[in-house]
């Protein structure tokens, strides 16, 4: 063992140690290098001209592996499968289900069999439906494969060919071309001055990046000669060398990072993992205690094991994972429409306990496509700053189209740019996507540039292509269009201006120049556009006042201080400007040049500064390209905010919510839009330092601004590292408003760690492969589903598919809603818990019949309760959920409060109902209360004969009929008149069970029939047995069976109950082939203790004492002991005394067909030689029905004149009457002599009752029938006490159900708008109508059909549950005061003593 754990703890601490490397930014030197450094052989070892050969390419293959990243190990979905079934709420129901099939091989009872196999189907459903839900996203490393390029240019032994990506290596050379992914982490050696990499699924960078073959940072990140796996080459070409390749590039230690992160347990999960500890630790608690305690007090193993399960099976809500994962289920179908696609279930929750959004910038607040924010241009006296419409100004246009500078402008924007609309954006396409559709006149139909207005700012139809700049231009000039072809239309514009010479743009220049023609005046025009530092520099002249004049300093400063002042916003900045050439010397003859042999310069006016330089080939200026150009002003551009994020960071920030920008963007462009989306709102700490240093204040002087005191910083990367103390963490992160830039995914991760460190829920945001370590590492990942990567969705619990933040808002929404909805769904839940153990502990304590089951505990839990419970799911909010604060950890899912509430309150006026029902019940059926204690053995009441000790009263036959002659104080009941009738004056004095005196532990023979006395043994499996002595025992001290003639009046009685065909063993539940269901009830037939004849010393005497009888539940009257043996019919010696005492010899005495068994009994048989049949001397043995041709007697106990049909049908019996008499007397088989004859009440021919033991085809001319009135009055009784309990609980949880709708406001408030509850409670109805009406599944459940009147009893408890809890909730309201803090909108309320004490 202490290997193992050893070994483990070395384990753990090299895979955190592997962690913390990965969570380090990268080090790497090889952008420092120079050229030699790098290829000399101490280090790549390859020639950068002639490449690696073949043979090293190999080796180094073999050496650094495939250039492909690892995927990590995979778990068998079988032990996934086997994990989802061992949790612990279902090892608590595996644990209940063993109970029960340990308790069905102990005593056979197929309930528990069946109880056994429901809890089974559970767990095991759950199981399924579990792993099938977390399965759905193991494909994370998958998405990192779509990065790589499928094949490669590389340099090898001096010639060029493609390689299969996965095969380059370390010192390969490689070619990149615009529109390539970077196959691995390459050192440019040369590129093309326009080569650019787009670094947004990296670093978050909004824009494409310069890339050369100069070190320009330490940082790699920053550095423009290092490009990384996975981006992306937009424009230009280079070639390179291969630093690093597979898992050791920087997108590889990102995605081990992403891969090794560990998501975080849900909130949701951890709350019901919570709730299933307290709800399991009270079902063990009580289960162990009381049986114990059951054990204790006498109660049998098996009782107490029944017992155990039912605490246990009343205890745990088996169906609230259903709930709650149906609940989950509906909110995130809701979500869904509101495009937000939830991939974990519990993730919706999640995102309602968010206290901290950590969000990318760019793609997530941002729109990732670039917009022309402002422009400038010549006003009447100056050049002006005005807005564009765009997000970033709230959609607000503020320039004059009408003015000729601004015209001049768009004008030049639109030729000197080469991005353009793609055709198939502008017409509308037929669904093969190749042919136009056309307008009734054949003309295309065209598509409008112009979308709808979201909010507040145009979207547009048209899709643009090239630089993102130049399509933000275009789409500007565009918008200006009011119909194609005008004045404005980007293809018009081009038409009537043809392009005649072009200057790229390039890095030295910084500038792009255009000479078009304008074909209205036949002028060509210069048109340049580029840094605005350069441009300005070119131009002597401006256009003010609609007129050009000279550019001054004067206006130059104001040009230069607007630029500044728009760079300081995090806008970019382009210049224009232009130049009409004398159309004397520049015509269509001339030929434009950007240098020629002579000069070095273009042949045309582009604002160069004069020059003397002579360069290394003896050029010179061109004098030409000297002339000044017009400045025409600037656009302003800016990836802006998303339009609706403003107004969702403020919703997020009323809410409570911490909204922090975590980007890779340059610090002033992040702080910019944090400005601009609400994120910051108040002076930063480094604009303080920066002011204090500008306008020279001191600290202690009256100005100084105290850095210290700031709520708003932006922390650049380069300030964050693994190693910072955790105060330096809780120094920033403190601060209301929080920037973070120029982070690198390591760092993104260790500020989610961070922030969840100092206990924040923490949802985080993004869309790049950069953004994926802390989307998965967050409490809830979420990406853009448009925008995003196929990595960042893959590590996402939830994706807004229209990529908006406002979304995200939506979803906080829904979270807080669905755990509002949550708690009143569980409180609701387990109300039923009180009145499901109640009953268990009264059947234990008072040992009362067990007024409810474990089937009907199911039937509550998994049926009626299902649909209401998941109805809650749709409840709408009590109030304004986004004024609050996010919930606590200590405001947990499942409280003490609540549990008083459910329990304490609304769960005991539910049992009280129940009880109170099944009293009612149980007294309408002639089970009065007083006579119910300590008489409610499961494997008494109901199974065996129920004797009481009656005060007055009558004795009442099948027709209603009192017979005057008996006086039930002191007369045993007869069989013509086996029922007792209180009338005005009776009443039962009290009631208890015969001495099951009897008992042997050993199993009948395999050949024992229950129906054939000759297979009886002195056996009884076990079980207490009554015997002929303690029936007589008790006849002889008056207490007499009782049947009660309001069970004779009740719909579930059968006359056949006073003659029960033993053959029938589906009838009653008394009677049964399983041995242990029959010996624990009135077997066929008695045993009698004195005859006996297995051991001579113990004849005519009770013998072998086994200790006491008395069991618990079963209880039997003092005066029982009082008998006289003398007095039996049994042939018991006069010393024999009636004892309390078990004994293990007995005989049994209902001989048939067996004169030799028959006359070991004689006492209390008569044996009829000619018919071969004996006949009882008692009531309590079997009887049977025969046929004489010549007797039609009254109903005795005599053999001769027992009830029968003679073979003409003739009227038999007391009651005149041949339905009574022929049709109920053994039901069709009391038989008559002749044979196949017919029987005239049900025309079927008389085949005479065969027995098990005699010769197929032999026939006999009685059947054995058995007096279960008793027993099956009781049981039925029962059956419908439970039903009727069950009712109760139902009704009790309809009012629980409209208490829980609200936690704070009157029912009256909220209103009954949830359609889906009103579906609920009506299913809820319906589904007990059917359970207790629908046959046979109420008898297999254990319901009856239950009178209408027996439904009213629970009726007045729920109106009590409601009026109940709506004064509470009044009462909260009244004494708990509400306020908004005027700083964050919230609500806050101070708890009254009531909510303290009562909420919940």
């Amino acid at each position: 063992m202490k290997l193992f754990s050893s070994w483990r703890k070395r384990s753990v601490d090299n895979e955190a140690k592997n962690n913390d490397d990965l969570k380090r930014n990268v080090q790497v030197t090889a952008h420092k290098e120079t050229i030699e450094e790098l290829t000399s052989s101490s280090r790549l070892n390859v020639n950068p001209h002639t490449g690696l050969d073949a043979d090293d390419a190999k080796q180094r293959l073999v050496t650094h592996g495939m250039n492909m990243l690892t995927p990590p190990k995979q778990t068998p979905a079988w032990i996934k499968f086997l994990k989802e079934l061992s949790g612990f709420f279902s090892l608590l129901l595996w644990g209940g289900a063993l109970l029960c099939f340990v308790g069905y091989s102990i005593d056979g009872s197929e309930d528990h069999l069946f109880l056994g196999i429901v809890l089974v189907v559970v767990v095991v459903v759950t199981g399924i439906f579990s792993f099938v839900q977390n399965s759905k996203s193991e494909s994370l490393m998958n998405s990192f494969k779509s990065m790589l390029p499928p094949k490669v240019k590389v340099l090898r032994g001096g010639t060029t060919d493609e390689v299969v990506s996965t095969k380059i290596v370390p010192g390969d050379i490689v070619f990149v071309e615009a529109g390539d992914l970077i196959p691995a982490d390459i050192r440019v050696l040369e590129c093309s001055d326009n080569f650019q990499v787009d670094n947004a699924a990296l670093t978050g960078e909004s824009e494409p990046q310069k890339r050369s073959s100069v070190c320009t940072h330490d940082d790699p990140l920053e550095t423009t000669n290092l490009c990384f796996f996975g981006t992306l080459a937009p424009e230009g070409s280079c070639k390179a060398i291969v630093i690093e390749t597979g898992d050791r590039t920087i997108m590889g230690r990102v995605a081990a990072l992403a891969m090794s992160t560990k998501k975080e347990q849900t909130p949701i999960n951890k709350e019901i993992h919570h709730f299933i500890l307290v709800i399991s630790g009270i079902a063990l608690f009580l289960g162990v205690l009381f049986f114990l305690l059951s054990i204790g007090i006498g109660t049998p193993f098996i009782e107490s094991l029944v017992f155990t399960i039912g605490i246990i099976v009343a205890n745990v809500p088996e169906g609230l994972l259903a709930t709650v994962t149906v609940c989950l289920t509906l909110t995130a179908k809701r979500m869904h429409a509101k495009k937000v696609l939830v991939k974990n279930l519990e993730g919706v929750e999640t995102l309602g306990s968010t206290s901290c959004i950590c969000s990318d910038k760019t793609g997530t607040l941002t729109m990732n496509v670039m917009t022309v924010a402002q422009v400038v241009y010549g006003g009447l006296n100056a050049f002006i700053t005005e807005d564009a419409p765009s997000s970033f100004t709230g959609g607000k246009k503020t320039y004059d189209t009408t003015n000729l500078c601004f015209q001049k402008l768009l004008r030049c924007a639109a030729l000197c740019n080469v991005a353009t609309f793609t055709e198939g954006s502008k017409w509308k396409y037929q669904d093969d996507g190749e042919t136009k559709e056309l307008d009734e006149f054949g003309n295309p139909i065209p598509i409008p540039f112009k979308g709808v207005v979201a909010q507040g700012v145009d979207t547009y139809n048209w899709k643009p292509v090239g630089n993102a700049s130049e399509c933000a231009m275009i789409k500007l000039v565009q918008s200006e269009s009011s119909t194609p072809r005008d004045e404005y239309d980007v293809d018009s514009i081009r038409s009537s201006h043809p392009v005649k010479y072009t200057i790229p743009f390039n890095s030295k220049n910084k500038y792009q120049v255009h000479v078009h023609e304008d074909t209205s005046s036949g002028r060509h025009l210069v048109l340049m556009k580029g840094a605005p530092e350069r441009i300005l520099d070119r131009c002597t002249h401006a256009v003010i006042g609609g007129m050009i004049v000279e550019l001054d300093e004067n206006e130059r400063i104001n040009i230069i201080e607007q630029q500044e002042a728009l760079s300081a916003n995090g806008l970019r900045c382009l210049g224009f400007a232009e130049k009409e050439l004398d159309t004397n010397v520049y015509n269509n003859e001339f030929k434009y040049a950007a240098e020629n042999d002579e000069f070095y310069s273009c042949n045309f006016p582009i604002g160069d500064a004069p020059s003397d330089v002579i360069d290394s080939h003896g050029k010179t200026q061109n004098p030409q390209s000297t002339g000044g150009l017009v400045f025409l002003g600037m656009f302003a551009l800016i990836d802006p905010p998303r339009p609706a994020v403003p107004g969702a960071v403020k919703r997020c920030q009323t809410a409570g919510i911490k909204v922090i920008m975590v980007t890779g963007d340059h610090p002033v462009t992040a702080q910019s839009i944090a400005f601009k989306c609400g994120i910051l709102w108040s002076k930063t700490r480094g604009d303080m330092i920066k002011d204090n240093i500008k306008f020279g204040r001191t600290f202690g002087s009256a100005d100084y601004e105290n850095p210290d005191d700031a709520e708003a910083i932006v922390v650049p990367g380069s300030e964050l590292s693994p190693d910072m103390k955790e105060s330096d963490w809780d120094f920033i992160l403190n601060h209301r408003q929080v920037v973070f830039a120029r982070t690198s995914p390591q760092q993104k991760l260790i500020i989610v760690e961070n922030c969840q460190r100092l206990g924040h829920i923490v949802a985080v945001t993004g869309d790049g492969v950069n953004d994926s370590p802390a989307i998965k590492k967050a409490d809830i990942g979420i990406a853009m589903g448009m925008s995003g990567s196929e990595v960042s969705k893959q590590a996402a619990d939830m994706i807004l598919l229209d990529d908006d933040f406002g979304s995200i808002v939506n979803g906080v929404e829904e979270g807080r809603l669905i755990f509002d909805n949550l708690k009143k769904s569980i409180a609701y839940t387990i109300q039923s818990n009180i009145p499901e153990i109640t009953p268990f502990l009264a059947f234990i304590i008072f040992a009362i019949p067990l007024p409810l089951t474990t089937f009907l505990i199911l039937a509550i839990d998994l049926g009626t309760d299902m649909i209401p419970a998941i109805s809650m799911a749709s409840e709408q909010p009590e109030a304004d959920i986004m004024q609050r604060r996010p919930r606590t950890k200590s405001d947990r899912l499942v409280t003490p409060a609540m549990i008083q509430f459910s329990y304490g309150y609304i769960g005991m006026i539910q049992a009280l109902a129940g009880f109170f029902t099944y009293m009612v019940v149980m007294n309408d059926y002639g089970y009065k209360p007083q006579i119910l204690f300590n008489r409610g053995n499961s494997d008494a009441f109901g199974h065996q004969p129920f004797f009481c000790k009656f005060s007055g009263g009558h004795y009442v036959n099948l027709a209603g009929d009192i017979n005057e002659g008996l006086n039930p104080s002191i007369d045993p009941p007869t069989r013509e008149y086996p029922f007792w009738f209180e009338g005005y004056d009776g009443k039962v004095v009290d009631c208890g069970y015969a001495y099951n005196d009897f008992l042997s532990d050993g199993s009948p023979t395999l050949l024992f029939d229950f129906r054939n006395s000759e297979t009886y043994t002195t056996e009884t499996n076990g079980k207490h047995t009554a015997t002929i002595e303690s029936y007589e025992a008790m006849e002889q001290n008056h207490y007499f069976e009782y049947i009660p003639w309001r069970g004779r009046t009740s719909s579930y009685w059968d006359d056949s109950m006073l003659f029960h065909n033993t053959n029938d063993v589906n009838k009653g539940g008394n009677l049964a082939q399983n041995t242990n269901t029959y010996f624990r009830g009135r077997a066929a037939g008695l045993w009698s203790l004195c005859e006996q004849t297995s051991d001579p010393s113990c004849e005519n005497q009770f013998c072998g004492d086994r200790g006491s009888a008395i069991v618990r539940g079963v209880e039997v009257p003092a005066a029982a002991l009082n008998a006289d043996p003398s007095r039996f019919s049994t042939n018991c010696t006069a010393q024999t005394a009636m004892t309390s005492n078990l004994y293990d010899n007995a005989l049994y005495c209902n001989g048939q067909g067996s004169e030799t068994l028959s006359a070991s009994c004689a006492s209390v048989n008569q044996y009829d030689l000619e018919n071969d049949i004996a006949y009882p001397n008692n009531n309590f043995q079997t009887f049977y029905c025969m046929g004489v041709t010549d007797s039609c007697g009254q109903l005795t106990d005599e053999p001769k004149t027992l009830p029968f049909c003679d073979s003409e049908g003739n009227v038999c019996g007391a009651f005149n009457d041949k339905a009574v008499d022929c049709s109920y007397m053994c039901e069709g088989y009391c038989y008559w002599p002749g044979s196949n004859a017919v029987n005239p009440n049900t025309s079927q021919v008389s085949s005479f009752t065969q027995f098990k033991t005699e010769t197929p085809g032999s026939s006999a001319k009685y059947q054995q029938c058995v007096n279960i009135g008793s027993q099956e009055a009781a049981h039925e009784a029962l059956r419908h006490a439970q039903g009727a309990f069950f009712v109760s609980i139902v009704i009790g949880q309809i009012a629980g159900l409209l208490v829980c709708k609200t936690r704070w406001l009157s029912i009256k408030s909220q209103g009954m708008q949830n359609k889906f509850m009103l579906f609920g409670i009506g299913t809820e109805v319906m589904l007990v109508l059917f359970l207790c009406y629908c046959e046979p599944l109420n008898v297999g459940l254990g319901t009856r059909n239950l009178r209408l009147v027996h439904f009213f009893p629970a009726i007045p408890f729920a109106i009590l549950i409601v009026c109940f809890d709506e004064a509470r909730k009044a009462l909260m309201r009244m004494t708990s005061r509400e306020g908004v803090d005027p700083i964050s909108g919230q609500k806050v309320r101070g708890k009254g003593w009531i909510e303290r004490n009562f909420g919940y």
